[in-house]
């Protein structure tokens, strides 16, 4: 099954991508072992972002400044956009939103 690597561009992915190029570049682990790991982080990623989160959060954009659609992947770029949480509001000028198809179908034919 293949895995989404777009987690791999948050803060925690760029730290762990950082940290184990160190160790390459002190020879204290192979690169092979490095790309494991990776691949590791992007299974784990997947799993628990597909899992674990139960909060809901609506929105509301003013205009829609461009769409894609491109190997199951949506992009969005939204601008004026309101956030409503329980507990929250959030007026946001610019959003970038990237939705992938999350069911088992369109990983393994990835």
């Amino acid at each position: 099954m293949a895995n989404y690597v777009m987690y791999r561009n948050t803060t925690l992915g760029h730290a762990l991508q950082k940290t184990l190029d160190d160790f390459v570049h002190e020879q204290q682990i192979p690169s092979a072992l490095a790309e494991k790991f990776m691949a590791t982080f992007d299974k784990s990623f997947n799993k628990v972002v597909s899992t674990k989160p139960k909060n809901k959060v609506t929105f509301r954009a003013d205009k829609l400044r461009a769409y894609r659609y491109c190997d199951n992947v949506w992009t969005f770029l939204v601008e004026q956009v309101d956030f409503k949480e329980v507990f929250d509001n959030r007026k946001i000028e610019r959003v970038k939103i990237v939705a992938c198809d999350g069911s088992n179908k369109a990983l393994t034919t990835m």
